[in-house]
Formats: structure tokens, sequence, C-alpha cells
């Protein structure tokens, strides 16, 4: 299969970065760093190659001990509207 050299989204021209890639699994929330990935230079999305993602999963399925944890701060805009 080949790799997309336009996006999907605008048509904008994808390039090849290594990113941070933040993976909603359920309730939780897993950050990977070092992901290679296709960005679209135009828009911002994200692509993933299927084996990039299959890997994401697998390693959260395997729930290895993580590098380290992020503490978050969380607000409700609810709370500070009239």
């Amino acid at each position: 299969m080949s790799i997309p050299s336009r996006c999907a989204q605008c048509g904008g021209s994808l390039e090849r970065r290594v990113i941070t890639h933040q993976q909603p699994w359920g309730e939780d929330l897993y950050e990977f760093e070092n992901v290679p990935a296709l960005v679209c230079r135009q828009c911002g999305v994200v692509w993933l190659e299927a084996e990039v993602g299959q890997l994401i999963d697998s390693i959260i399925k395997q729930n290895p001990q993580p590098k380290r944890y992020h503490q978050v701060p969380v607000f409700s805009l609810t709370e500070f509207t009239t």
C-alpha cells in the first residue's frame, strides 16, 4: 500500500515528522513520544500509518510501566460562565 502525499481533509501536502501523540483509550489518555507520522503542512491533521497505530494499541494493551506521568489541571468552562 502506498503512502499518501496529500491530505484527505484539505488536499494539502503531507510531510514525515516525529511527533508526540496522545491516544484516548476508554476513559484514559496515553501519550507517546517519538512517533513517526504524516502531518499536513496546510491544516495540521496528523495521519498515523496502520503499523504505528497497531503498535500503539499493542503497547496500551500490554500495560507496561510508563516512562513518566503528567499531572494536568482540568477546568469546566461552565463554572466560569454566567
